[in-house]
């Protein structure tokens, strides 16, 4: 036998070792496809189970808060009256407000043979009676003594609506039937946000809910058992192929006028006989399964040209020795190059950030100042009158200082004592108003904490006292019965109040029936505040404007317009809201929302 030369057997081993090499990649892409196409269908599934989850709740919830309506409404003595006297004007009536108050899409009232009475779709309608959907299963149901349910389809153009049913009966005799229709909209609204769709469907295979309006009212068929793998005809209804793989339900649906590849899963609704699916696309699975095998396969084909380059590593070392300190040096200089750039960056960026802090620093001063001086402002505003709050007083402890000296020489002490007592509680008015105006005119800090909104609305109400006095302006305090407490700052929100009540003086001016009202109340998560007035009100083309910095609706000379924009930009640091609507009383009304305080904070209160 002749033996093969060195080269040959070389040349054999090393096709021997490329056969086996193939046939191993070979194996490890198909091996890492299945895998990766399992795993990421996995995820998918996991996605699709949570959406599923989440969707069917809302379908079962959206009808399940009106399942007790009807027979809630059959029981109330009003509508037994209504069917029974045949009253359609107080049927509508009440049909409207339920309807408006539970957010049905209608409420019917019904005769005992289901000739329509009244309608919240009648209401407010000087037209004959419109007509109704039949619903007889839920009609017959209800007369039955059980709660009536039926669903009226939609279609394309229109969705679909579910209506529940309960009798009315007198003296143990149904003498009529209630019947709410529940709109399926809004469902078909919050499945929207989902890209993948969603059908909710009944035991016909009908969609009767979608986020593909286009679907609503076709049905799903299952042509795999009638029709070759991989054909799918066009029909009018939405066709579908299983192709079941490792425990996935994968099929390829098609509606007219596409083909989608996607993971089907099913949740049933006992109650209603529907199922609630969704069909996740798998194009994604399959693309990032067909990156993991080629990233499988250039491993592979990495791992064998790095065997090749062994054999050749003896011949190629210097020279790759040689070309890997080039690359280095190269390397090297555009790593300090790039440090150079890098650095210079980070010096500019720094300066930039530097500019910014100190235009904020400035900023945050000169909103500061301009506070203050508002605050003077409203002080100069008021000295006058403040003027003659504290010249009335002196003058009179100067005359009864005077008289109690004279009583006092006539030994008359008692007298004196009526006298001294006077002068003391006018001094303490004095000092009280006087700590008022220092803590009003003192700068605020930025520090939010409990503030009583009593204690601020009183001393808002003292520094306005003298001008409230010299008009004829009725002020209607409105407290709750608890203290409202907010985190908010007691001096600076003092100054809204303040800035609010002048505003709402202004407005109403020299009017004989003046009146200004200021509203405290609490919710759960605020504590509001409201001025309201009877003056002109603020015109609507200015309500958009109204708290932007130097507006101002009254005459030349009379306002800045700087008041109600720090308000604004006051109550917006204490993270709450300040809205201006129409009042009531026919003027303006102010409302300034602010973080209520919880229960344990407010003994800090100040």
């Amino acid at each position: 036998m002749r033996r093969l030369s060195k080269k040959n057997r070389q040349n054999l081993v090393l096709t021997a070792i490329a056969l086996c090499a193939a046939i191993a990649i070979a194996v490890v892409s198909f091996v890492t496809f299945v895998t990766g196409e399992k795993l990421f269908l996995d995820e998918i599934r996991t996605r699709a189970q949570a959406t599923l989850a989440v969707q069917a709740a809302t379908l079962d919830r959206h009808l399940d808060k009106f399942r007790l309506l009807p027979p809630l409404l059959a029981q109330r003595p009003d509508v037994q009256a209504m069917i029974a006297l045949r009253d359609p004007v107080g049927g509508e009536r009440v049909a409207a407000i339920v309807a408006a108050m539970s957010g049905a899409r209608e409420v019917v009232f019904l005769d005992a043979l289901g000739r329509p009475l009244s309608s919240s779709a009648w209401a407010g309608r000087n037209l004959s009676p419109q007509p109704l959907p039949a619903f007889p299963a839920a009609f017959a149901e209800a007369m039955e003594g059980r709660l009536g349910r039926e669903l009226l389809p939609g279609d394309a153009a229109s969705t679909a609506s579910y209506v529940f049913a309960s009798a009315v009966r007198t003296n143990g005799i149904e003498v009529g039937v209630v019947a709410v229709r529940v709109d399926l909209a809004s469902v078909e609204q919050a499945w929207a946000l989902s890209k993948d769709p969603l059908v909710a469907t009944n035991e016909a295979g009908e969609i009767i809910v979608t986020n593909r309006p286009e679907w609503r009212g076709r049905r799903l068929v299952d042509i795999t058992a009638r029709q070759p793998r991989g054909r799918v005809p066009p029909t009018p209804e939405i066709s579908f192929q299983r192709s079941p793989r490792s425990g996935f339900s994968l099929i390829r649906l098609d509606d007219g006028r596409e083909t989608l590849n996607a993971l089907h899963l099913s949740q049933p609704l006992t109650v209603l006989g529907w199922s609630v699916g969704t069909f996740f696309d798998t194009t994604l699975a399959h693309s990032q399964a067909e990156k993991a095998t080629i990233i499988a396969l250039l491993a592979c084909l990495l791992i064998s040209g790095v065997g090749w380059v062994a054999l050749e590593r003896r011949r190629a070392t210097l020279r790759r020795m040689r070309d890997d300190r080039a690359a280095a040096l190269r390397l090297e200089r555009r790593v300090r190059e790039r440090t150079l750039d890098l650095s210079e960056a980070n010096r500019q960026l720094a300066r930039e950030v530097e500019e910014r802090e100190a235009a904020e620093v400035e900023l945050r001063r000169a909103q500061a100042e301009l506070v203050q001086a508002a605050k003077l402002a409203t002080l100069g505003r008021m000295s006058a009158a403040l003027s003659h709050e504290f010249n009335q007083p002196l003058a009179a402890i100067r005359s009864n200082a005077e008289n109690a000296q004279i009583l006092l020489s006539r030994d008359m002490g008692a007298k004196a004592e009526g006298n001294l007592a006077k002068i003391i509680a006018m001094v303490e008015r004095m000092a009280e108003i006087s700590r008022t105006l220092k803590g009003f005119t003192r700068r605020a800090g930025t520090e939010t904490k409990p503030v009583r909104l009593n204690s601020v609305i009183d001393e808002a109400l003292m520094l306005l006292s003298p001008r409230i006095k010299r008009s004829e302006i009725e002020i209607v305090i409105e407290r709750p019965a608890g203290d409202p407490v907010a985190l908010a700052g007691h001096i600076r929100l003092e100054q809204v109040v303040l800035n609010l009540l002048s505003n709402a003086l202004d407005a109403v001016g020299d009017r004989a029936d003046g009146i200004v009202r200021l509203s405290l109340a609490e919710t759960d998560e605020h504590a509001v505040i409201e001025v309201a007035d009877n003056g002109p009100g603020v015109p609507q083309d200015a309500i958009a404007n109204i708290f932007d910095p130097f507006f101002t609706t009254k005459e030349v000379g009379e306002g800045l317009g700087l008041g109600l924009s720090i308000a604004y930009k006051i109550v917006h640091d204490f993270d709450g809201t300040l809205t201006v609507s129409a009042a009531p009383e026919g003027g303006a009304l102010f409302t300034v929302r602010l973080p209520r305080c919880d229960t344990a904070s407010r003994a800090a209160a100040e």
